[in-house]
């Protein structure tokens, strides 16, 4: 014959089922943060090339800007010094 639990070991078994479900659970929030910190430090990574890859750009922007600013002052400087004249109606 079978022999019936008493109330104390029908409440640990519950006890011991409710532990094993929350471990469960416990692990799968584990593994589901894990994945978020994987994917936030592949977002990070890829936003510092891009923030370098802008700086990069801002840098030979600005460089471009000094030499057009340069070389419209040297034109400005060269016809201001009379290397360039205006045209007049005897010019015809």
């Amino acid at each position: 014959m079978a022999r019936r639990r008493t109330p104390r070991e029908t409440l640990a078994k519950r006890a011991l089922i409710r532990a094993r479900e929350l471990a469960e659970e416990v692990n799968q929030t584990a593994e589901r943060v894990h994945q978020h910190a994987r994917e936030a430090y592949r977002l990070t990574e890829i936003a510092r090339r891009e923030a370098e890859r802008g700086r990069e750009l801002s840098r030979a922007g600005r460089m471009e800007a000094r030499a057009v600013a340069n070389s419209i002052k040297s034109s400005v400087d060269v016809t201001n010094n009379g290397g360039a004249r205006r045209a007049t109606k005897n010019d015809d």
